[in-house]
């Protein structure tokens, strides 16, 4: 069974309930003949898990215990997320989402824990797109779960491409999904004391609502060179389409999905945050968190006031990815004069060496 696939067998929609996928079926039309299978599983995982789901819904009616305010990390795609949300984590002074639980979100505290042990030593040892180490415990963008847990979500124009561009656009972008971000943030936050720390792209330009559901949360935004931004989620997406799409993707516009997201995200992410109180909101840019990571954190804690660190946790993580080296990526002089353009305000904020620099991936 070595080399198998899993992820194109137990797609990540596997966790999502009947609802959400006649969702997508409806909206975005079937799967191709190559994405059919993985869907029918999907389709027939939901329908096993169906009394558990239903167990859940009605453990959730009767528990309203509250969850301590989470921290959130936000970000463009491919702006370095992971890489603080890891790094953030390995301080032991929060709790996270693990994948198995993460993926599994309509059944938190039934199934998933169960499944949790047989499942983990299948899950790949790397991330599909970067080559990031991956484990059972290792903190997972909260998009997993929210895609599975209903409409809305960046992920289906990834699983459902037929319209990507717009998809891609309006998943990260346009979703009112207060309800679903709150069953989330419960169903993760119940597990322990800890305040949750949860990271996800596309709440970069939802942070009023985050507020407006958590008053007393924090929030990080990591930014990096936009040149970086472009090269890295270019291929990136290309990866992630070959690799988990339901339908045919040829015809997927990546290079346009990019350009009309980023600048949007970023002038709604400026837009609202631009007065909130000192201790609420701390900006870091991935150049910094990769030369400095030490002295980035300390800077984030004195900022946010955030939760006493464990001794040792950070200086183990820097250990284990101190061999890590990101796939480099490198603009054409065309790709260059494209974003100076389309991005000029964004160029101007966030680069440092101007987009004909040689991406980092």
């Amino acid at each position: 069974m070595a080399g198998l696939p899993w992820h194109r067998v137990f797609h990540p929609l596997c966790g999502a309930d009947l609802g959400t996928l006649a969702g997508l079926v409806a909206r975005r039309g079937l799967p191709s003949a190559r994405g059919a299978p993985a869907f029918a599983i999907a389709c027939a995982a939901s329908l096993l898990r169906l009394p558990f789901t239903l167990a859940e819904a009605a453990l959730d009616a009767a528990s309203r215990a509250p969850v301590p305010a989470p921290v959130f990390i936000v970000g463009h795609p491919r702006s370095g997320t992971t890489h603080l949300h890891n790094l953030m984590a390995a301080t032991g002074a929060f709790a996270t989402a693990p994948p198995v639980l993460a993926a599994l979100p309509w059944e938190g505290r039934t199934i998933g824990p169960l499944l949790k042990p047989f499942v983990d030593p299948f899950l790949p040892a790397t991330r599909l797109i970067d080559g990031v180490a991956m484990g059972g415990d290792a903190p997972t963008e909260d998009e997993v779960g929210l895609a599975n847990l209903g409409a809305g979500s960046y992920f289906h124009a990834l699983y459902f491409p037929r319209a990507f561009a717009q998809d891609y656009r309006e998943g990260l972008l346009a979703p009112s999904r207060d309800r679903i971000v709150r069953r989330y943030v419960a169903a993760m936050g119940r597990r322990s004391a800890r305040p949750l720390l949860l990271k996800n792209p596309a709440y970069t330009g939802q942070v009023a609502s985050l507020l407006r559901l958590f008053p007393m949360a924090r929030v990080v935004h990591i930014h990096r060179e936009p040149g970086d931004v472009f090269a890295s989620s270019r291929r990136a997406l290309a990866r992630t389409l070959r690799e988990l799409a339901l339908q045919d993707f040829e015809a997927a516009d990546i290079d346009t999905a990019i350009l009309e997201t980023y600048p949007l995200m970023m002038r709604a992410l400026r837009e609202q945050t631009a007065n909130l109180p000192p201790g609420r909101f701390a900006e870091v840019a991935f150049e910094d968190v990769v030369a400095d990571p030490r002295g980035t954190l300390a800077a984030l804690w004195r900022q946010l006031g955030l939760p006493e660190a464990a001794p040792g946790g950070v200086e183990a993580h820097l250990a284990s990815v101190r061999s890590f080296r990101a796939e480099g990526a490198r603009l054409t002089p065309s790709d260059s004069a494209m974003l100076a353009r389309a991005w000029g305000p964004q160029i101007a904020l966030y680069g440092r060496r101007g987009v004909s620099a040689a991406g980092t991936g």
